[in-house]
This record gives structure tokens, sequence and C-alpha cells, in this order.
């Protein structure tokens, strides 16, 4: 059994991971830092099958957590259909160019899943 100490000194290693990982992306170059952006959009997608579901109450849990970035405009959602097995089929890709094109201008996205 782990002691508390050991406990302790993995934590911290994995603390010390995220931040050299942080730190990687960060310079990169395309790191976006959101606590500075006007407005975050969170882009949701629904997908098919149970993802609809699954998706609006992911949402419905995330606007009640958010809901003072909500009300005060930091967070907005943008609903984007068009990641039905249906519409993937007849365009014959994974994410269509239209629906990628919307997804491309969000900050976050909420994706249900997708057969």
């Amino acid at each position: 059994m782990e002691t508390i100490e050991q406990a302790k000194v993995r934590f911290g290693a994995l603390i010390e991971a995220q931040k050299e990982r942080v730190a990687a992306m960060r310079s990169q170059g395309d790191f976006i830092d959101y606590e500075k952006l006007p407005q975050i959009v969170i882009g949701v997608c629904g997908g098919d099958g149970i993802g609809p579901t699954i998706t609006h109450e992911a949402e419905r849990v995330l606007r009640f957590l958010l809901q003072d970035e909500v009300t005060g405009g930091k967070v907005a959602f943008k609903e984007i259909d068009g990641l039905t097995i249906e519409n993937r089929a007849a365009c014959m890709k994974a994410i269509p160019d239209d629906v990628m094109e919307e997804l491309k201008a969000c900050h976050v996205i909420l994706k249900g899943p997708t057969t």
C-alpha cells in the first residue's frame, strides 16, 4: 500500500509533467490564452445515435457550472449540426467541410459520439 508521502511525491511529479506539457504547448506559438479572450465559444456537436442525448446532458451541466460566465458573456454556446451518420455518408467524409469550418470557428468543442 502506498503511503501518503509516496502519493504526494507521485502527484507532485504528475503536476510537474503537466506544467512541462503546458510550457511546450505555449512555445509552439499558436497557444490560445483563454483568459485574454473577450468570449470563449463552445461548439456543441451532438453526433448521432445516443450522441445528441449525451451531449445535451453534458451541455446542461456545463451551462450550470459556467452560468456566471455565460450570463456575463464570457462563454457562448454554438450548436453545430451535420455530424450525423446520414450527413457524413452523403458527403463521403468523416467530417463534412462545412461542419469542419464551423468547428474551427470555436475555441472548445463538446462532441457527442458518432457511429
